[in-house]
């Protein structure tokens, strides 16, 4: 019991890692899923959904690098066994929930395909898949991820990095929320 009291919940809990999609298709039941197939350099590609539908074409899919949340549980949505999360920065216009633009967050160009994701001043051993869903780390966490002025994906004001630099959103979204 008091181990779990003093467990500290932030961003060095996340599994993050570098990614690509080797292949995208329509969710054929969910309007709004995409299935995708990522390399995030295990020895076979992730199976994730994504609620992409409303914000690309599947052929923009295939090709972009992502950045996957790996620690989180496979589930089932709408059928299809997803096993991660892709993170995107989302914005209204004006408070508009009408007119959510969201994005990619991209990890820079030269980044190795599997390499975690850091935040410097949070270091430590990411959670189990079954303590994310239990202690409800996205919960806490989440909140703390934005995009800065530039789009540049940080916690708690802190860049989200990898060994070739920051990570953005796609097209430079500032003042986002990023899940």
């Amino acid at each position: 019991q008091q181990q779990q009291a003093t467990t500290v919940v932030d961003i060095s809990k996340l599994d993050i890692r570098v990614g690509r999609i080797i292949k995208a298709w329509k969710h054929e039941e969910a309007d709004t899923l995409f299935c995708e197939e990522i390399d995030i350099g295990e020895d076979k590609p992730r199976l994730v959904a994504s609620g992409l539908r409303p914000y690309y074409n599947v052929d923009q899919l295939e090709g972009q690098r992502v950045l996957v949340l790996a620690n989180l549980k496979a589930r089932k949505l709408v059928g299809f066994p997803s096993h991660g999360m892709v993170l995107c920065a989302s914005s209204s216009s004006n408070n508009n929930t009408s007119s959510i633009i969201t994005e990619f967050v991209e990890p820079p160009l030269e980044a190795a395909i599997g390499e975690r994701i850091s935040v410097e001043g949070y270091q430590g051993d990411a959670a189990t898949e079954n303590q994310v869903i239990k202690k409800k780390m996205l919960d806490t966490i989440f909140p703390d991820l934005k995009t800065n002025d530039d789009g540049v994906v940080t916690y708690k004001g802190t860049p989200l990095t990898t060994s070739a630099g920051v990570c953005r959103a796609q097209t430079g979204l500032g003042g986002a929320n990023v899940a």
